[in-house]
């Protein structure tokens, strides 16, 4: 989740560089497990992500 594609496979909205309209919102773009619920991280994360692609959608972007 970065802004060099050199660095990270997901940009900041967590959406794939390769694969387009990819918006990978689970615990699979995390690099390692953690021993503790995730459950909220992931909802914090999805929700920006999906908010961004729907105004993306609404504006004909996708």
């Amino acid at each position: 989740m970065r802004d060099d594609p050199k660095a990270s496979v997901f940009d900041q909205w967590n959406r794939c560089r390769d694969i387009q309209n990819l918006l990978v919102v689970d615990a699979s773009s995390f690099v390692s497990q953690s021993e503790k619920s995730i459950t909220l991280t992931i909802m914090s994360l999805a929700y920006p992500a999906c908010d961004h692609w729907a105004e993306e959608f609404g504006l004909g972007n996708v």
